[in-house]
């Protein structure tokens, strides 16, 4: 199979079809969210609990690593 040079390099396409496909119903942004009173209250919310989500596992992690070294 030779490779051309095109506008995208050498890529090659693997299957025919779209190379767009469609999105869940999750991924949709409804505008009365951001409308609603509380819209900063929710955002900082989801915004803090993955922060907490990151540094709890960062924190186990830490902990994994100093009774590692405990223990060698």
């Amino acid at each position: 199979m030779s490779r051309q040079v095109g506008p995208n390099g050498s890529f090659t396409r693997l299957r025919d079809g779209p190379i767009i496909t469609a999105m869940n119903e999750s991924g949709y942004h409804r505008i009365e969210d951001d409308l609603a009173e509380d819209w900063l209250e929710s955002w900082a919310g989801v915004g803090i609990a993955a922060l907490e989500d990151y540094l709890s596992k960062h924190a186990a992690f830490l902990s994994f690593l100093d009774d590692a070294a405990q223990s060698a």
